[in-house]
């Protein structure tokens, strides 16, 4: 699903609903280019993330689906679900997700959750105790009323709101009883860890939360994943970063700096030397070629 499809106004691309799933509903697997957060306040069904198995899901329950990841739900026979949903671009919370992702129960439950839902040695999934419900619900109905009526300041307000949901949720998941992780063996943790590079390279994470992602140490996680990949992880993640800056210098005419933004270069001459270091051109110059 594209994202105008959704956002009311393109310029803040916030928008939050209520789902309600009768008996034997299903929602076929779709995908979307924005971040989607699921809460289930009422009823029970199964939820399938990435193309792995269904799984049940009951009130209390909150999960992130990240962008370009395919899920679905359904409901059976003799039940329904009711279902809030807050979707909205990275970009639009950028500056507030890098201040979160200091915080580790964020990290764990923003990013580390979803990379690791599908392995069933893992039970991370958040789900909220009876108090904790009704502040969701608060929290939830609240942001529905600024979309409604979006009175002054209203895009202010949603930041506010969704800034104390963030916080909020990462006290709620820090608190969860959760079980001994057992990622595996070093080739599946670094498989894993180059996965959720691809998915997240924009972000600003460092070595120290994307290590702590994998159970390793810094310095253990520097030496498995040059060995597995031939590179540190900043090449690594850099590379990436210039594949897309490639891409959006050929089909795209955006300017330069907002270019290398996009793809997570804060620092234009930073990204104009490793641009130029990768390719032996600099990106106004790699233009012009392609033109």
């Amino acid at each position: 699903m594209k994202n105008e499809q959704f956002w009311v106004d393109t310029r803040f691309p916030f928008y939050t609903n209520i789902v309600p799933l009768q008996a034997d509903a299903e929602v076929a697997p779709h995908s979307h280019e924005f971040i989607e957060l699921a809460y289930v306040a009422e009823g029970s069904g199964e939820h399938q993330y990435n193309n792995g198995d269904y799984h049940p899901i009951k009130p209390g329950d909150v999960f992130i689906i990240e962008p370009d990841i395919e899920h679905a739900y359904r409901v059976n026979s003799q039940g329904k679900a009711i279902i809030y949903n807050l979707l909205f671009t990275p970009s639009l919370f950028q500056a507030e997700l890098e201040t979160m992702s200091a915080l580790t129960s964020f990290v764990d439950f923003f990013y580390v959750e979803p990379l690791l839902r599908n392995d069933l040695r893992f039970n991370t999934r958040l789900t909220l105790k009876a108090k904790q419900q009704i502040q969701m619900r608060a929290y939830l109905d609240g942001l529905i009323l600024e979309q409604q009526n979006k009175n002054l300041g209203y895009e202010i307000m949603v930041k506010t709101e969704m800034i104390q949901l963030f916080v909020f949720l990462s006290r709620c998941y820090q608190q969860m009883d959760l079980p001994i992780k057992n990622p595996g063996s070093d080739e599946q943790i670094i498989h894993h860890i180059r996965e959720f590079i691809h998915r997240h390279f924009k972000q600003p994470l460092t070595l120290e939360q994307i290590s702590h992602i994998s159970g390793m140490s810094p310095s253990v996680f520097s030496v498995k994943f040059k060995q597995q990949t031939g590179q540190t992880l900043i090449e690594y993640r850099n590379e990436i970063r210039l594949n897309y800056a490639q891409e959006a210098l050929m089909n795209t005419d955006n300017k330069i700096l907002s270019i290398a933004q996009e793809v997570g270069f804060e620092d234009l001459s930073f990204f104009n030397k490793q641009f130029k270091k990768k390719l032996g051109l600099s990106p106004g110059e790699f233009r012009k070629s392609k033109t």
